[in-house]
């Protein structure tokens, strides 16, 4: 079954305004998308990379693991020579992620030089463009240490001409009602940074017991108010989601745009959208069956976002994908209509 003729005709209409957008609130300047990967595990999420290198400019590949004593471990298909080739012969940046990081690596001194080492050794090895941090879930007292981390890696990389990317938790204020985001300090690692990737998605997560938005443009043009206040936002890369949850017995999974769409045929039925968020929503009440809600990113709700966000932050420097693979097709037009300029980094 279509998604609903209305939303399409939404679709039509958002496309030029973004368009429009792009050509009028702001002089060309520097506009990034980048993707993580493998960020999801459908099979397609390489090939859905590969066929949208004209959008995409940077990849950072999940490779790497961060231990408590400081030393690296590769994590499943690191350093697949064959991807790497491609990436480079396409023009891509490529920052690998370092993740599953230990808080430990950070606060001890001695495990905090060890890591150092091992990061600028690997990507000297590797030829690497740079790096990206993702170290999520530390606790608050860490929160210096892993500045100060961050500015000497940042030091280190820049002296060397490499980049270096941190990617934070999404806050609206410095001291965040959870640990985790408190213990990022925005004003410091922004200022270290060449990239700074806010995770503006999971508003409602997996962890949630009720459906909800995924990323809801005014949650996230908070996020992005308090970005502005702390540092460039030419440097920010906004977090977007390119995937789903599905609710069943107030429990969440992930889901593929793909597959909500394949429900959604079965069924016969037609997402429906709450006007202040757009994000297609999927309501499954069949004899038989339990209830379900399916949320999931799509076009319409992209556009939506983007064409509120962009007009009141017009100096954003680009997105973040998570998510790749069994996306809305359609949603790689709505990118390819809000891009400003080429990415330069």
């Amino acid at each position: 079954m279509e998604r609903g003729v209305g939303f399409l005709m939404l679709a039509a209409l958002l496309l030029p305004l973004l368009s429009a957008h792009a050509q009028d609130a702001a002089p060309a300047r520097s506009w990034c998308v980048s993707a993580w990967y493998p960020s999801a595990e459908h099979l397609g999420g390489y090939r859905s990379l590969m066929d949208h290198l004209d959008i995409v400019d940077e990849v950072n590949p999940f490779w790497y693991a961060a231990n408590a004593d400081g030393s690296l471990s590769p994590m499943n298909g690191a350093e697949d020579a064959g991807q790497l080739a491609a990436w480079r012969e396409a023009g891509l940046l490529v920052l690998p992620a370092i993740a599953h990081a230990s808080p430990f690596a950070i606060s001890d001194p001695k495990t905090r030089a060890q890591h150092l080492a091992a990061l600028l050794s690997l990507v000297q090895r590797m030829d690497y463009a740079g790096l990206d941090l993702d170290y999520e879930g530390f606790p608050l007292s860490t929160r210096d240490a892993f500045s100060e981390f961050v500015e000497t890696l940042a030091a280190r990389l820049h002296a060397d001409g490499r980049l270096l990317s941190v990617t934070v938790h999404p806050k609206t204020s410095d001291q965040a009602g959870w640990e985790a985001a408190a213990a990022q300090d925005w004003p410091r690692l922004a200022a270290a940074a060449d990239i700074f990737r806010i995770m503006t998605y999971d508003y409602t997560s997996r962890a949630s017991r009720e459906p909800g938005p995924i990323g809801p443009p005014a949650w996230a043009g908070e996020v992005l108010a308090y970005a502005a206040a702390v540092t460039d936002l030419g440097k920010v890369r906004l977090g977007l989601h390119f995937y789903g949850y599905h609710w069943q017995r107030r429990r969440a999974s992930v889901i593929t745009w793909e597959s909500a769409q394949r429900a959604a045929d079965s069924f016969h039925l037609a997402f429906e959208r709450d006007p202040a968020d757009m994000e297609a929503r999927l309501e499954i009440d069949v004899r038989g069956l339990p209830k379900q809600t399916i949320v999931v990113a799509d076009a319409v709700g992209l556009a939506f976002k983007l064409e509120l966000l962009l007009a009141a932050y017009p100096d954003l420097g680009g997105v973040a994908i998570w998510g790749l693979g069994g996306e809305d097709p359609a949603i790689w037009d709505v990118l390819r209509e809000v891009r400003l300029d080429k990415c330069d980094l």
